[in-house]
């Protein structure tokens, strides 16, 4: 998979969301899919997404929040 005319931008306050905005390519450069021309809001997709495949992810990012935590704790 391939991404062109990819970016991520934080909306403005009072707003926590991001959007993601591109274009998705398979190897042999056909287009699959796009995140719109408007973006894609991570919080909208997020909570679109079913429960097993939310707790996959939060299990691995709280493995990376862990090491920010405790990030120069361990001198």
């Amino acid at each position: 998979m391939n991404l062109q005319n990819f970016r991520i931008e934080k909306e403005s306050a009072p707003s926590t969301d991001w959007k993601v905005y591109g274009d998705i390519f398979d190897e042999s450069g056909t287009q699959i899919g796009t995140f719109g021309p408007d973006g894609t809001s991570v919080n909208v997709w997020w909570v679109s997404q079913d429960a097993d495949f939310q707790f996959s992810i939060v299990s691995q990012f709280a493995v990376i929040m862990a090491q920010q935590i405790t990030q120069g704790t361990a001198e």
